[in-house]
């Protein structure tokens, strides 16, 4: 089931520290690695931005086979998403509403331009140069960290 809320799951210490050893957020699951239908819409929107419809119509189709029968779950859990979550709730309006978006999307492409920017090229460059770190322009401080994750 596409869409995991973050990619890869944090474990072990990694997991220990930023969740506080929460339970419902144990790899691969919630919302750590866990599976969300609710943004197939937003995948839908970046594969038409990238020109990558059989991307977005691949995952509608495994959603479509999956969603009804397994009564609209909030999330689903396991690194390959098998299960419906052990905590998810049912006939969630949000995995019901992401996964009609995605199917209107692809049945109008055209309609998902409202939803993205263009980028600006100026502020792609500005970002581009704050996070070239051999550019002797670059403002000193605290080294970036190494891993990045969003919870």
């Amino acid at each position: 089931m596409p869409l995991k809320i973050c990619y890869p799951a944090l474990e072990g210490q990694e997991w220990r520290i930023i969740t506080g050893s929460d339970p419902k957020n144990t790899p691969w699951s919630y919302h750590n690695g866990g599976s969300w239908p609710t943004l197939l819409w937003q995948l839908t929107v970046a594969c038409i931005k990238m020109n990558r419809l059989e991307v977005a119509a691949r995952a509608v189709e495994v959603a479509e086979k999956r969603l009804a029968a397994d009564r609209w779950p909030e999330y689903y859990d396991t690194k390959s998403a098998r299960f419906i979550g052990k905590q998810s709730r049912l006939y969630q309006t949000w995995s019901i509403a992401g996964f009609l978006v995605a199917k209107l999307l692809l049945s109008k492409p055209d309609a998902a331009k409202v939803l993205w920017n263009e980028e600006d090229a100026e502020i792609v460059n500005a970002f581009n140069f704050i996070s070239d770190t051999s550019s002797p322009r670059r403002k000193r401080g605290r080294k970036p960290l190494k891993k990045t994750y969003i919870v």
